[in-house]
């Protein structure tokens, strides 16, 4: 029994003669959501093309070709008229349409001086006198001009203000015969019916699916995007705003500029990010058309341990002549103020695990590297009194040169991702153009389980609405 205890006390003796037992450094943490909040908003300017042809047509449809009207009384003028018209001329200017219609009229008149009850009816005691023009010879002209000013809503409808803006008569119409000037008449009744037309107009131009297509891009701007392998991407957009249309390519088209405010974020791990709903339109603030992306991307500590694990582990370094060390495994276990705490475990003449305090960084090339590599302090302790040796500069060394992180492949699957999720018809008849034309990173920050890395799109889209 004595010879079993002693031999147990002479293994627990050895190992621990072998084995480098350090306390593990105090950590920081801190919370994603606030995190997320100092991001500098991203602007998204997208240059966006509504096709008016369609509905321009539609109003050209909903206005008669031919209409006419009459008034009959007894005594004084009595009248009828018909009027037909041309194709509508557009003209276009800012966030104007102009419509001239030529039209044709023809009028019949009669007059009687004077009516009396005959057997309880009126009747014209005096032969009653009969006057045209535009009938058995050419009708008379005239030329009318709408107006329809285009907007778009607080509530992204497209509103419509039409408004007759002149009605002239080219060929004026006087009858001699019983001194009449039938022009007015003219004027009055076909403007009475031209007045109607104009809701039928607005009515046409407002059917565009301006909010319908505002809400659906809205909303697949929430989604998130696969970055195969490595994450996802989330635009978190919060604000919206749509500048004054302009007409242009002689009216067919209405251009205006979309701005999106968002907060974006990359992710190695999907997360549970609330949808928002469609805010009001809000006032533009606009400089130039391109989009500036100010994009955070997430890097948790066990992706990053991943690719330590095949960078760095299973290493050996000969410290002395008797003495070496071989590295099992690199773990990153989070923030210490600005610097990240390393537990690097090892095998060989001493086994155990060791912490290293470094500071991360990105070079110009876009790698993430380390570097003031220290041991922390309580490992220093320890090491001071049990294997002084394996303070060499060695390990340090080997951490550095392979601790490289390169960020490009990251980044270039992100802009592929990106621009083949927002290309292509993202709704029926509703096509987004997404070129990313540079991406560039612009700072690190360190967080409880992650490192968060700062990156900058810039870039063009274009929407179009058939």
């Amino acid at each position: 029994m004595k010879q079993q205890i002693s031999a147990l006390f002479l293994l627990l003796v050895f190992y621990s003669c072998k084995n480098i037992q350090v306390p593990a450094p105090v950590l920081d943490s801190k919370n994603l959501q606030a995190e997320l909040s100092t991001l500098e908003p991203s602007t998204i300017q997208i240059a966006t093309e509504l096709a008016l042809q369609p509905y321009l047509k539609e109003a050209e449809n909903s206005l008669d070709l031919k209409f006419s009207g009459e008034e009959k009384q007894c005594e004084g003028i009595s009248y009828k008229y018909n009027f037909e018209r041309e194709p509508l001329y557009f003209e276009f200017k800012h966030n104007t349409i102009s419509y001239r219609i030529d039209g044709r009229f023809d009028l019949s008149l009669s007059y009687c001086p004077s009516c009396h009850e005959l057997f309880g009816e009126p009747s014209c005691v005096i032969p009653r006198l009969y006057a045209s023009c535009g009938v058995g010879e050419p009708k008379r002209s005239v030329e009318i001009k709408y107006e329809s000013k285009v907007s778009i809503g607080n509530d992204f409808k497209l509103n419509s203000q039409t408004k007759l803006e002149n009605f002239r008569l080219i060929d004026p119409c006087k009858i001699t015969v019983f001194q009449y000037n039938a022009t007015e008449t003219i004027e009055k009744e076909v403007r009475k019916s031209l007045i109607d037309l104009e809701k039928d107009i607005d009515k046409q131009l407002e059917s565009a699916p301006v909010r319908q297509t505002v809400n659906e891009v809205w909303g697949s701007l929430q989604d998130s995007i696969l970055v195969a392998p490595y994450g996802y991407f989330y635009l978190r957009p919060h604000t919206i705003g749509i500048s004054n249309l302009r007409l242009e390519n002689n009216g067919k088209r209405a251009t205006f500029l979309t701005q999106i405010k968002a907060n974006p974020v990359f992710s190695t791990h999907s997360l549970a990010l609330p949808h928002v709903a469609l805010p009001k339109n809000t006032p533009l603030q606009v400089q130039n058309e391109q989009s500036i992306i100010h994009l955070r991307s997430i890097a948790l500590y066990d992706s990053i341990n991943k690719i330590l694990e095949r960078e760095i582990g299973k290493q050996t370094i000969e410290i002395t002549n008797k003495r070496s060390i071989q590295i099992d495994k690199v773990v990153l276990l989070g923030p210490q103020k600005e610097r990240l705490v390393l537990a690097v475990d090892f095998s060989g003449t001493k086994r155990g695990r060791v912490f290293l305090i470094v500071t991360p960084y990105i070079d110009e090339q876009q790698h993430l590297k380390i570097k003031d590599v220290d041991y922390d302090i309580q490992t220093k302790s320890v090491l001071l009194h049990s294997a002084q040796w394996i303070l060499d500069s060695k390990l340090k060394e080997l951490m550095v040169s392979g601790f490289d992180l390169d960020l490009n492949p990251i980044m270039n699957e992100t802009k592929v991702a990106i621009e083949q999720q927002m290309n292509g018809e993202i709704s029926k008849g509703v096509w987004l153009t997404t070129v990313i034309n540079s991406l560039t990173v612009h700072n690190l920050l360190l967080s409880e389980d992650h490192i968060s890395i700062d990156l900058e799109l810039i870039g063009h889209l274009k929407l179009k609405i058939k």
